[in-house]
């Protein structure tokens, strides 16, 4: 009835409630590194590795999933005759365009109380990374941020969280990949008793999903994760260093020896990293690459496990040949260091695609092979690994078989 019934000053709607201050601390944890004593065969941990959790199939979930929408599927989230997970997608929104979208995404939660700066360079390598392995470019790239953190009044998390976003910061303006949305979930953690009337916390561990999507001019370059020849030359693109710390491996090791650390987070080298992913999309528009995978969780070795049984061909490995700083087998199969691909080449176009990649470290391996065995040669000219396709193929699927 013409009566003033709000009235609120702005400076004060803006600017009214006190800046609030915290509190931030980070001292890196010591890490003495302790690791067990060598093998001459690996089989068993390689079929392991590719059991856990964050490696093995979840085609149970992908086949339930209705990610076919007006069939503009191009790299589907099954690849190959061997149905394997793999670590990115392309659609292809607009039928009458041969453009596509990449879809991918990085997460290490397993590094984050070691090396919360690494954690966050890895996560977001990894995202983009996955992406230049399907056909995407750093030109028509961008990512969000996902944060799902502790209590942030708490000086020794907040110190993480801020370690984090200092990553977050320079590797997105080192890759020129922009952030255009994301979201934060602070505070999880749970204050209660234990059976005892003992006060308890417990925290999740401080994670960071880095997603990534970009846009593919030409849907009909892109490239899925499966061999597709016997004979195929099979390279690994980049450098791999002593870097299992937080990994599939060390975790895996625990289980039996608790003691065992890894000293090194993977860190990442955008400089070097920017190179090759360059030249990665120059040699995948020139139809140079039979198949790619990007080198994530479980290292060469579950990359390798998961193109073959995608492929359903066997491949022979020499891993004296891979660009490394490593003297140990196990080290050198399931180092997760960042920025690497493992690739497989028509020996046809071997030289064009040496000649593509002159300004990176890349090696060739090995060669895909029709005998559906993978046999992986050690740095001391042993075998490291050899089993069948088949116990690969049942290893990879064993946790999820019955859902």
């Amino acid at each position: 009835r013409g009566e003033t019934v709000f009235s609120m000053d702005m400076d004060f709607l803006h600017n009214g409630l006190p800046r609030k201050e915290l509190a931030a601390a980070y001292k890196p944890a010591p890490r003495a590194k302790k690791l067990p004593e060598p093998a001459s065969d690996y089989t068993k941990e390689f079929l392991a590795i590719l059991a856990r959790l964050n490696v093995c199939s979840f085609e149970f979930i992908s086949a339930q999933y209705d990610h076919e929408v007006q069939a503009n599927s191009v790299i589907k989230p099954l690849q190959g005759k061997g149905r394997v997970n793999g670590n990115a997608s392309v659609i292809r929104p607009v039928l009458s365009s041969k453009k596509g979208v990449v879809l991918s995404q990085g997460l290490y939660p397993s590094y984050s109380e070691i090396d919360p700066y690494n954690m966050a360079a890895a996560s977001i390598d990894t995202a983009i990374r996955n992406a230049i392995s399907v056909g995407g470019s750093l030109d028509n790239m961008a990512i969000l941020d996902n944060f799902c953190w502790c209590d942030s009044l708490n000086p020794e998390r907040l110190g993480q969280l801020v370690r984090a976003a200092e990553a977050c910061y320079d590797y997105a303006v080192a890759y020129g990949t922009p952030y255009v949305s994301g979201k934060d979930s602070m505070f999880n953690d749970f204050k209660g008793f234990d059976k005892a009337g003992n006060p308890v916390k417990l925290s999740v561990p401080p994670t960071l999903l880095v997603s990534s999507f970009g846009v593919i001019d030409n849907v009909e370059k892109a490239q899925s994760i499966d061999f597709k020849r016997s004979g195929d030359l099979v390279y690994v693109l980049g450098f791999t260093n002593e870097e299992c710390a937080g990994s599939e491996y060390e975790a895996l090791i625990q289980k039996i020896d608790p003691e065992f650390k890894g000293i090194n987070v993977p860190a990442v080298d955008a400089k070097k990293n920017i190179v090759l992913y360059r030249e990665f999309e120059k040699a995948l528009g020139a139809n140079l690459i039979a198949s790619s995978i990007s080198i994530e969780r479980g290292g060469i070795a579950a990359a390798l496990a998961k193109s073959s049984v995608a492929g359903m061909l066997g491949a022979e490995i020499d891993l004296v040949k891979v660009p490394a700083k490593v003297t140990r087998d196990d080290l050198m199969l399931f180092s997760e260091s960042q920025g690497r691909f493992l690739v497989s080449v028509d020996p046809a176009k071997k030289d064009a695609f040496e000649k593509a990649f002159a300004g990176s470290a890349i090696a060739l391996v090995g060669k895909v092979t029709g005998d559906a065995k993978i046999s992986v040669k050690g740095i001391r000219g042993t075998a490291a690994v050899s089993c069948t396709l088949a116990d690969a193929d049942a290893s990879y699927r064993s946790t999820f078989r019955n859902f």
